[in-house]
């Protein structure tokens, strides 16, 4: 502060020609409010970066305390079917071949589970290395929907596929896949029994443009802003019937930030849903979130 006063008190001197020790006092009560607006802006960022940091402290609790509970439930049952086999409290061969089954499918459910919960936690600490390559999506999305074809048949969904020849994106080839395999997936759980799935994609103004519809249950007006949080189901039941571990869309979301993209629900409650994804198809062209 005194250099910029003594600097001040030079310039006043030189301009207007007064006494210096008016310049001197002059120069200080200047200088002095210009360190108090210097200093006031200073405490105004801290007190920002220290709302932002509690607030990710808060997230970050929230997060592990929602995997905790997430992670208790398939833990219980598989110590629960473990006991009885233990104790020989189920000698049907037939019944303890179908506990085994559910040990399988609650241990191959917390693997899913684990899995989503480390990728989210990479896309939030920005702990990705992408690999960028041009990208045929009318191809993986073809690949895409013959791995779903099963799973559909099986809930008597219709997948139709009308992606466009040669769409293209500068991407990571896992990173689409997630997102890809995210919406279809979520398309077949929540539809409604001889529903369809529709997906599409194109290149227009420098995006690729990805569009998947259902005829599923929707999502209410007041549920749409929560969709893509950690954790958030429309319906748990079904979600938990079907092995969705709620992180499937925030994962869709991080990586949509992650190259500068947006993503749209455009639904109403018991008439579908359809989630449009945009990505600059050159590439990364927005930091991250």
């Amino acid at each position: 502060m005194l250099l910029i006063a003594l600097v001040l008190a030079a310039a006043i001197l030189l301009i207007n020609q007064t006494h210096p020790v008016m310049a001197v006092l002059a120069a200080l009560l200047i200088s002095y409010g210009i360190v108090d607006i210097y200093m006031a802006k200073v405490t105004e960022d801290l007190d920002r970066l220290n709302a932002t940091l509690l607030k990710e402290r808060e997230i970050r609790q929230e997060f592990f305390s929602n995997a905790s509970h997430e992670l208790k439930t398939p833990i219980t049952s598989i110590k629960g079917y473990a006991e009885l086999l233990e104790n020989d409290m189920i000698p049907d061969p037939v019944m303890q071949k179908d506990v085994i089954r559910r040990i399988k499918n609650e241990a191959d459910r917390m693997t899913v589970l684990i899995a989503d919960i480390l990728a989210v936690s990479k896309l939030e600490a920005h702990d990705v290395k992408p690999e960028l390559m041009d990208i045929d999506m009318s191809e993986l999305i073809a690949d895409r929907v013959v791995a779903y074809e099963p799973r559909a048949k099986a809930a008597k969904v219709t997948l139709c596929n009308y992606a466009m020849n040669h769409v293209h994106v500068y991407a990571d080839y896992g990173q689409m896949e997630e997102i890809v395999s995210n919406l279809i997936s979520n398309a077949i759980r929540y539809n409604k029994r001889l529903g369809k799935v529709w997906i599409n994609a194109h290149n227009e103004n420098g995006y690729m443009i990805l569009r998947v519809r259902d005829t599923g249950i929707g999502v209410a007006p007041e549920e749409q802003e929560k969709i893509f949080n950690r954790f958030y189901r429309v319906d748990k039941g079904r979600s938990r019937e079907t092995g969705g571990t709620g992180l499937g869309l925030s994962i869709v979301k991080h990586i949509v930030n992650y190259y500068g993209g947006s993503i749209e629900l455009r639904s109403k409650l018991g008439n579908g849903s359809e989630f449009i994804v945009r990505i600059p198809e050159h590439g990364i062209e927005a930091e991250t979130e």
